[in-house]
């Protein structure tokens, strides 16, 4: 199958997900701030632009805030999401050959941290952010609001999600889609549709 349009999830695909990486750097418990990235009210934030003092707020019954910790959050927060640099690499050599586009679940605060530290946005051709669109994946409304933005066909599309929750959702939309759980297995599942050459030499 020829596919023209490739679509990224952000963490766990093209970031990895090391909260506990951030708090050792603020000086904070992983333990107290656990359960405010998992809790219902965070997911508020993923689906709303909100207000950054109310984020802040919430945030302050969980771990101690002190004086310039907010800017400390924002100067620090990319370390919750070290990069993953072959697939980084692999993006930039495909941006050459297909469009590309970013789907995540994200909130401002994070994705401004990851997109200020690498330039997240450069190689997509548009990015669906669930704060800006009032929707998160798997809801089969946001894969039609993606589909829109992106303007793209669901037969000449491909999808890579590390929940499975979401890859369902993607087929349910038409979209080719695959689960990534590793580095080596996107590589594998994109040779696998020939998205990557067989033959290519990935280092």
């Amino acid at each position: 199958m020829k596919f023209k349009n490739l679509v990224f999830d952000l963490g766990n695909v093209i970031v990895d997900v090391d909260r506990k990486r951030f708090t050792d750097a603020m000086g904070w418990r992983y333990e107290d701030f656990a359960p405010f990235f998992r809790s219902s009210r965070f997911r508020v934030f993923e689906t709303e632009k909100g207000d950054e003092a109310g984020y802040f707020r919430q945030l302050s019954e969980y771990v101690p805030i002190s004086p310039g910790d907010e800017m400390r959050y924002r100067e620090l927060l990319h370390l919750s999401f070290p990069l993953r640099g072959r697939t980084w690499g692999i993006i930039h050599w495909l941006r050459l050959r297909y469009r590309l586009f970013l789907f995540s679940n994200t909130n401002l605060l994070d994705f401004r941290a990851v997109n200020t530290a690498v330039g997240l946005t450069h190689p997509f051709e548009k990015v669906y952010l669930s704060y800006e669109q009032g929707a998160l994946k798997p809801e089969k409304t946001a894969y039609e609001r993606a589909g829109k933005l992106f303007g793209i066909r669901p037969s000449e599309t491909c999808f890579f999600d590390d929940l499975e929750t979401n890859v369902r959702g993607a087929r349910s939309a038409g979209w080719q889609a695959f689960r990534v759980e590793s580095e080596d297995g996107l590589i594998r599942d994109m040779k696998k549709v020939g998205i990557i050459d067989d033959g290519a030499v990935i280092v």
